[in-house]
């Protein structure tokens, strides 16, 4: 086997297998985080608009509860810790830029039908 010497040597990371699953684990329960906090929204704007049925939202309360019981075993599986969580991300920001974006999109699909 010939080495290239135009490649640099290969490099190891630095720290034990066990670090690097606990980083990945963070990783895994961060963006986890950020669905939940997602789809927990989008369920609270469902239930707030009356899109849902009593059978309907009695099922999604159930299963966002079951959702944050499965999301504490995951924290305490990887021993995360409440600031391991972070995501500089403003859910709030991206929604309002969301539901601004779909008024302007229906505005514009009629007023394309209007006559003047």
């Amino acid at each position: 086997m010939t080495t290239d010497s135009r490649m640099p040597p290969a490099q190891r990371l630095a720290g034990s297998g066990e670090d690097v699953g606990r980083g990945l684990g963070r990783l895994v329960v961060t963006l986890l985080d950020v669905v939940r906090q997602v789809v927990e929204r989008q369920a609270l704007r469902r239930v707030d608009a009356g899109d849902l049925s009593d059978a309907e939202v009695e099922r999604l309360g159930r299963a966002l509860m079951d959702l944050e019981t499965t999301f504490d075993e995951l924290i305490e599986h990887f021993g995360v810790r409440p600031d391991d969580i972070y995501l500089p991300l403003d859910l709030d920001a991206v929604l309002r830029q969301e539901t601004r974006t779909a008024r302007s999109t229906a505005r514009t699909s009629t007023s394309r039908w209007r006559t003047s």
